[in-house]
């Protein structure tokens, strides 16, 4: 058994369980927290209820009350990630680990069409959807760091989203927030 959960990335002086419903408790309890410079924070959320919680409208109110941008990774079992970044009303989302999300999303295609249709041709339609969105995703991600405050440039990102991951793909996120120009704390 991997990874699993939501990695939350604000800045907040407050910890995130003061800030976002449904942190905390038995439901979504913290598991661990990364400081970076400046006060933001990456904080791993494991989900025993609802684990489409912490999507679109929880977002939003998280952004609002901390006057910050957000991102949100959800990880599942340490194979498959899905980026979404909040700043603003710029709301962007992507992969990591192309090959692995190719297949998740054909997965979940292949169950809409109650397993009828053609596998292999969903995970290369998908394949090649997610080459394609690459360079959006890019660019969303160093707006991303603008509105952070920090700097970043597309090339390392393009590079990161065409990688596999190498054993775990959370390590990949924590190398996109490197790129985003992030900065970890001294034990943080």
């Amino acid at each position: 058994m991997g990874f699993n959960g939501d990695i939350v990335v604000l800045r907040a002086e407050a910890p995130l369980a003061d800030l976002a419903p449904f942190v905390g408790g038995n439901g979504h309890p913290v598991y661990g927290e990364w400081s970076y410079a400046g006060n933001w924070r990456a904080v791993h959320v494991r989900h025993f209820e609802d684990p489409y919680a912490f999507q679109g409208p929880w977002m939003t109110d998280l952004a609002a009350r901390t006057g910050s941008p957000v991102l949100v990774c959800g990880v599942f079992e340490s194979d498959v990630a899905h980026v979404q970044g909040l700043s603003g009303t710029d709301f962007w989302e992507g992969w990591l680990d192309p090959g692995t999300a190719a297949s998740r999303l054909a997965q979940d295609r292949w169950n809409k069409a109650r397993q009828r249709g053609d596998f292999a041709r969903y995970r290369d339609e998908a394949a090649a959807w997610l080459e394609q969105d690459r360079p959006r995703v890019a660019a969303a991600a160093v707006r991303w760091a603008a509105a952070a405050g920090c700097e970043a440039t597309p090339e390392p990102i393009l590079d990161l989203l065409s990688r596999k991951r190498d054993p775990f793909v959370e390590d990949l996120f924590f190398d996109l927030l490197d790129h985003l120009g992030l900065v970890p704390t001294p034990g943080g």
